[in-house]
């Protein structure tokens, strides 16, 4: 496996974190499940451990650009934006 995001697996993630409530949901509880059911491999829920309190959908949406350059990075970069903290 790769330690790099492919510009397809964050839109897709993005995607659902910006507009779909049951995703995001799942996410906050079990990051590594969510990223299964996109067809990612678990492993990587950990560029976004540290989240402690999901951003809202509208915040993901605003910050697409810079959310989409962080986790084009490696899995040990934390995007801080999907925190709402």
């Amino acid at each position: 496996m790769t330690d790099i995001l492919t510009a397809k697996q964050v839109d897709q993630l993005l995607d659902a974190l910006s507009s779909d409530d049951r995703f995001r949901d799942l996410f906050s509880r079990d990051p590594a499940a969510a990223m299964e059911e996109l067809g990612l491999p678990a492993a990587f829920a950990t560029c976004c451990a540290k989240t402690k309190t999901l951003a809202s959908k509208e915040a993901i949406r605003s910050s697409r650009a810079v959310l989409e350059a962080q986790l084009l990075g490696t899995l040990a970069h934390n995007p801080h934006s999907l925190d709402a903290g």
